[in-house]
């Protein structure tokens, strides 16, 4: 179990993320990141609770106890209360932070046009940056997954769910970087048109067969645990086709001007 204070400065963490990146602007943000912070400990009231005690404790390790900011999860990752691990949160808490207090200047700073807005915080407030950042984060732990999966001689009976889950962590990732490089100005300006739509044409046509081959085995195996599996990676790379073919069609009507489409 993680102590009280790693579960208050994991869930304040997260609620300011979400309030700096998800939320409308507000003048309570300080206040819902308390609040954040206080929703992950719920779980534990138990220890000081007055009334049903023990019933509010058979209740702590459920999974639904995640809905507080991972909490179940936390303590399961943290099983020693681990001091280290709570300074570690606290002090990632104090980077968010300042991270947090430092847009909110900048906001300010905006609101009078002789001031500047340039603000070296602006790349973390960009929900595109953060999209990147997280796509190829999660293209690097598919790889890892995968290779765990393939190579590790421990997994047994559970490589299926590496694999699965390295496969979809790439997808996604896969997607995001795809996204975001087709739209990029350097690509649009510098890649001939007909490349960037070759290239999308090869990506969603190949994920579209793969995907096809891998949903086919249902239909030649039956509905066997490795055939459903395979069956779930082909309808998520079938998903990824469709999401680069929207891309390429997206880019296309980008290029070309109105009057030449309405012809």
């Amino acid at each position: 179990m993680s102590l009280a204070l790693t579960h208050f400065a994991v869930g304040a963490t997260l609620t300011a993320l979400a309030t700096l990146y998800l939320l409308p602007s507000t003048q309570y943000a300080r206040t819902l990141t308390l609040c954040g912070g206080i929703w992950g400990m719920i779980p534990d009231i138990h220890w000081v609770s007055p009334v049903y005690a023990a019933e509010l404790k058979t209740l702590h390790s459920s999974v639904f106890m995640n809905v507080f900011w991972f909490h179940e999860t936390l303590d399961v990752l943290d099983p020693t209360d681990s001091y280290t691990v709570a300074a570690a949160a606290v002090g990632l808490f104090v980077g968010i932070t300042l991270v947090t207090d430092r847009w909110g200047y900048t906001i300010r700073e905006r609101a009078t046009p002789a001031m500047g807005t340039d603000s070296p915080i602006e790349p973390l407030r960009s929900l595109t940056r953060l999209t990147q950042i997280a796509s190829t984060v999660a293209v690097a732990l598919g790889v890892s997954y995968l290779g765990v999966g393939v190579a590790h001689p421990g997994v047994g009976s559970v490589q299926p769910m590496y694999l699965g889950i390295g496969t979809a962590l790439i997808a996604g990732g896969t997607l995001g970087l795809a996204g975001h490089l087709t739209r990029a100005d350097w690509v649009t300006h510098q890649v001939p048109l007909t490349v960037r739509r070759g290239l999308l044409v090869v990506g969603s046509g190949g994920t579209a067969l793969v995907g096809g081959t891998l949903l086919a085995a249902i239909v030649r195996n039956g509905l066997t645990a490795t055939a459903v599996g395979r069956a779930g990676l082909g309808a998520l790379l079938g998903l990824l086709a469709l999401l680069l073919a929207g891309l390429r069609v997206a880019d296309q009507d980008r290029e070309e001007p109105p009057t030449a489409r309405n012809v």
